[in-house]
């Protein structure tokens, strides 16, 4: 009986035992389970923290989306408009080195390479609403030697067929004005056509309607008129058109507005075909008024961009009726017209490098008032490459032939380096 009760007491110390075994080595494996679970919450709580981060910077700070537009400007200049945060900032700038083997300079001993802190432009827009949205550009040329309010204006969104805009505003003229950040054209500089003849960057007072549907784009408006009545109409200088422009400048006369009128036909996949006119008194100032006289500039337009391939074309003429009333020698036609083509050769290897060619020709005293102080014609032709290491940042590189026997018998060339960035 006491052998059986001690064999009874062994087996259950026995038991006993094992079930603490048991019981420790479940709560091992319960502890490493929960230990794992708390590793992987931590991991998704990480994980929920940086999108939820992302998202709340995103709304700050909008990244560009290059495909973007609004009433035809860049993407840049349209962030404000796709920005989920009602503060938009964003701007572009550029910057190059040129060297000019111009003939002329190198008798005289002169040096002709240059280097210039082109622009910085910072875009500032705020969304009072989602109809009603403050956009401005503010540019520093030159290292900041000029600075300007570029554009300032408030839009009042309707629908797609018909928008508002009043304010400081880009003329909707060319290809170039509205398109002007440096990663939309090839050239280290803008076309000459689109700088003397369309005088990019211009921007005037006034109000205009704008809207699309799904292949047409339009934009009609009343802005200030360019004012012709200047020296350099008078000297048959190259800035007669350039000059006219009144911007933002203080207090700058208005006297007198132009209308201006745009059409765009977007019904072609990676094609734009339209084109531009603007009318209006030609003297607009606040003394020394000319009566009596006219200015009008038209332009016709076509570009096409699809996979590897662009192509971009335009024409533009302007025409200052009754010059002689200005001065007996006024200017009073120009004209001119550039067509560039460019192909990204490296576009399967997944690298933005296209190479390019540009042709322009014009005459920026074609016809004076009396004949005398007409120039000749000037061709350009340059041949380039663009570097994309990102499709926000642009390097540039081109040699340009320069025919202007207005300056000298010989032909110039210019080699030229540039970046540009949109943000």
């Amino acid at each position: 009986m006491k052998n059986t009760s001690l064999k009874v007491a062994a087996f259950a110390a026995a038991l006993l035992m094992e079930g603490n075994t048991l019981g420790a080595a479940t709560l091992e494996e319960r502890l490493a389970t929960m230990e794992q679970e708390l590793a992987t919450l931590k991991e998704h709580n990480e994980v929920l923290t940086e999108e939820l981060t992302s998202m709340e910077n995103e709304k700050w700070y909008a990244s560009i989306d290059v495909t973007k537009s609004q009433s035809g400007m860049g993407a840049a200049a349209s962030k404000v408009y796709y920005s989920e945060n009602p503060l938009s900032i964003g701007g572009y700038g550029e910057f190059y080195y040129s060297d000019k083997n111009d003939v002329k300079n190198a008798r005289n001993g002169e040096n002709s390479a240059i280097t210039d802190t082109y622009r910085f432009v910072p875009y500032i827009g705020y969304k009072f609403s989602d109809n009603i949205i403050l956009n401005s550009e503010i540019e520093f040329e030159h290292g900041g030697e000029e600075v300007a309010v570029e554009f300032l204006y408030l839009d009042f969104l309707i629908n797609r067929y018909a928008n508002v805009r009043i304010g400081q505003q880009l003329v909707p003229m060319g290809l170039i004005n509205l398109r002007h950040e440096p990663t939309l054209f090839p050239t280290v500089l803008r076309p000459d056509v689109e700088t003397y003849i369309i005088p990019s960057t211009w921007n005037e007072m006034g109000a205009s309607l704008y809207g699309s549907n799904d292949s047409f784009e339009y934009q009609v408006g009343v802005i200030n008129a360019l004012n012709a009545n200047n020296q350099d109409t008078r000297s048959n200088g190259n800035k007669w058109l350039r000059n006219a422009r009144n911007g933002s400048a203080e207090k700058t006369a208005m006297n007198k507005v132009g209308m201006v009128a745009r059409a765009d036909y977007t019904g072609i996949n990676g094609a734009k075909i339209g084109g531009s006119i603007y009318y209006g008194n030609a003297s607009n100032v606040k003394t020394g008024h000319v009566s009596g006289t006219s200015l009008l500039i038209y332009e016709v337009h076509g570009s096409y961009k699809k996979n590897a391939l662009f192509l971009n074309a335009l024409y533009s003429s302007a025409a200052l009726s009754e010059a002689e009333k200005i001065a007996p020698n006024a200017t009073k036609a120009s004209d001119g017209f550039y067509a560039n083509a460019g192909y990204n050769f490296f576009k399967p290897l997944h690298i933005e490098m296209p190479f390019f060619v540009q042709y322009e020709q014009y005459n920026l005293a074609k016809k004076t008032a009396n004949g005398t102080g007409e120039k000749k014609d000037v061709k350009n032709t340059t041949v380039g490459l663009n570097y994309f290491p990102h499709e926000q940042v642009v390097l540039k590189m081109e040699y340009k032939i320069i025919d202007d026997k207005n300056i000298q018998d010989e032909k110039m060339s210019a080699v030229s380096f540039g970046a540009g960035f949109i943000f």
